[in-house]
């Protein structure tokens, strides 16, 4: 089983739709979880067909401000089933049947941005974590680092919401699944001065997961077209 998160910061151009092909063909994900698409639904499921994916759900992007933000999507291929459970502009809860694993839980989630409104994040995954005690994988873009050291250049982040996101993470039952390839998940691209990289992307697996799949490792897999690198679970 593959899975891919990916932060995409749209899929408007022609230029995102083959930077996500090639994407594909390097990963060869069996269920990808997309944040930040900046599409309405029908566009997204223009995109998911033209990619190749038969099965998918999207939430639009939300347009109140006159432009275009967000925009979540989950799509998979026939080698698994998938069921959505719940979603919001933040999150998306599948239940996952596998042939060889059994019944699992997916929540993919894209976390409140804002220093003040990330305890959002935390307050969803503890309302989640309430409706659900078998095996639960978590991934996405959660805005949030958990050290010093997930964070390259500018301020250093603030003790309490690095302790907040840990103590939500204990609360949970969850725990970082760890990572192969360049330390950093996103970048805002300023090269000229005020550089700055963090870890934001990273996947999240209760114990009873860990135990279906004893040997899953995560990649970071590294730059695209997006300021965000792609993140796959394989297990």
């Amino acid at each position: 089983m593959k899975l891919l998160c990916y932060n995409c910061r749209g899929l408007g151009s022609m230029r995102a739709v083959r930077s996500l092909k090639s994407l594909l063909r390097q990963a060869f994900p069996h269920v990808m979880f997309l944040m930040e698409t900046c599409q309405l639904c029908d566009e997204n499921e223009k995109t998911r067909l033209e990619i190749g994916y038969k099965n998918g759900k999207s939430w639009p992007t939300d347009t109140s401000n006159g432009g275009r933000a967000g925009g979540l999507s989950i799509w998979w291929n026939d080698e698994v089933q998938i069921t959505v459970m719940d979603h919001s502009q933040h999150h998306i809860d599948d239940k996952v049947v596998d042939e060889l694993a059994g019944e699992w839980r997916f929540t993919g989630v894209y976390g409140w941005p804002e220093g003040i409104e990330k305890e959002r994040t935390w307050h969803l995954l503890r309302q989640l974590a309430e409706q659900w005690t078998g095996p639960w994988l978590c991934g996405g873009d959660l805005n949030q680092v958990l050290s010093d050291f997930e964070k390259k250049g500018g301020n250093l982040v603030a003790e309490e919401e690095m302790r907040a996101f840990s103590d939500c993470l204990v609360d949970v039952g969850l725990q970082d699944m760890g990572f192969s390839g360049y330390p950093y998940t996103w970048e805002n691209r300023r090269r000229s001065g005020g550089y700055i990289e963090e870890r934001l992307d990273r996947f999240l697996a209760n114990e009873g997961w860990r135990k279906m799949w004893p040997n899953a490792r995560v990649s970071h897999l590294g730059s695209t077209r997006s300021d965000h690198q792609p993140i796959l679970c394989e297990s």
